[in-house]
């Protein structure tokens, strides 16, 4: 059987666009489809309409992506997660980072972040993981998943942040919206 040029460049770029582009791994779970209008729902991140809840399981050190200083992959906001205005948000938080220990703040979203966190407030109360700004009782590898709620009762752009010293200001962090619209699913 004879194929020419064009039947095998044809079947060449059939097969790519079959394989996909895994070089993400697991930062965007592979792109669930989308319907038209709608943002991507990662495996990570349940939103239950009905009980007004979202549940984000938040892992430090996923990927290698900023030498493990990554939310789920991502960091530099280069993603974004929104979750609708007055929803209970809780956030499962642990880290793979076998070197540092890492926290997660609700902040306001800036274009930088400062090297050290004196007193955070976080935006919504409840919104940060225990013993956010250490160096030493962060959430670490070794540590069981922490958990913490918060009600997202405010719309607007926000920051998930490592307050970990460092951290955030070299790129530890990804931005968090509260939709007024009840959108939901990861913006990238």
């Amino acid at each position: 059987m004879r194929f020419g040029a064009a039947s095998i460049s044809a079947i060449f770029t059939i097969a790519l666009a079959a394989c996909g582009d895994h070089s993400a791994g697991d930062a965007a779970d592979a792109s669930p489809a989308l319907t038209e209008g709608s943002l991507p729902t990662p495996a990570w991140l349940d939103v239950d309409e009905n009980g007004r809840t979202v549940t984000i399981d938040l892992t430090a050190g996923l990927t290698a992506t900023n030498q493990l200083w990554n939310f789920n992959g991502f960091a530099g906001g280069e993603a974004t997660l929104v979750v609708p205005e007055d929803f209970t948000v809780t956030i499962n938080f642990d880290s793979l980072d076998p070197a540092n220990s890492h926290s997660v703040a609700v902040l306001p979203v800036s274009d930088s972040f400062p090297p050290t966190f004196r007193d955070p407030e976080p935006v919504f109360r409840g919104a940060m993981s225990a013993d956010a700004t250490s160096i030493t009782e962060a959430q670490s590898a070794d540590d069981p998943t922490q958990s913490f709620s918060f009600r997202a009762s405010r719309a607007g752009r926000y920051a998930l942040v490592c307050l970990v010293p460092a951290h955030a200001f070299t790129g530890m962090w990804i931005g968090f919206e509260v939709s007024a619209s009840g959108a939901s699913g990861l913006r990238n």
